[in-house]
């Protein structure tokens, strides 16, 4: 069927991440189901990470703060492979990622068992090539500032990413690079 593009799948998973059926990305829209997602917050300079407002129009969450890369893992891609292709797709950059902390999330709202990446070195805002329908601009910010943000007004958060956060924060001093030092 030339001309046409197939859509993409995600798995719909039980909470211990068992596969329960394959279907279209679009039955989302109809009924949230749980499914896999990977995010990443990614290093910047000077013990900084990069955060995204969300598009004005996209969904969920629309023009809010959130992770600065993140989607659906594809029927039959690692958690890792979905962050690295979220990454090329959304920030126009790929780097070596660390996988920082594991979560789900079961609201009304949004329903995923949630794998959390951070980059293994600082990446600049000006190399990155943002795509528009998913991202209106990045900043740089410290787990502090991100938190202080977070505590005052909370609505401007994706709920995802404030669960999201408390796993960053928690896990974040595990990770290999910080242990040897290379935050910066």
């Amino acid at each position: 069927m030339k001309g046409f593009a197939m859509e993409e799948l995600i798995e719909e998973i039980d909470w211990n991440e068992k596969i329960v059926a394959i279907r279209p990305k679009s039955e989302l829209r109809k009924k949230m189901f749980p499914h896999r997602a990977a995010l990443v917050i990614p290093r910047a300079a000077g013990e900084k990470f990069l955060l995204c407002r969300r598009a004005a129009d996209k969904q969920p969450f629309p023009d809010t703060w959130c992770c600065a890369v993140g989607g659906k893992v594809m029927a039959g891609e690692s958690y890792e492979k979905a962050a690295q292709r979220e990454m090329l797709e959304e920030i126009g950059l790929v780097q070596p990622l660390e996988r920082v902390a594991s979560f789900k999330y079961d609201g009304d709202d949004y329903k995923a068992v949630f794998a959390l990446f951070t980059t293994e070195k600082p990446l600049a805002v000006e190399k990155c090539s943002l795509d528009a329908g998913e991202i209106q601009y990045l900043a740089e910010f410290s787990i502090p500032e991100i938190r202080k943000m977070v505590e005052e007004q909370p609505q401007e958060f994706a709920p995802t990413f404030r669960v999201a956060l408390i796993a960053f924060a928690e896990n974040l001093p595990k990770t290999a690079s910080l242990k040897k030092g290379k935050l910066a």
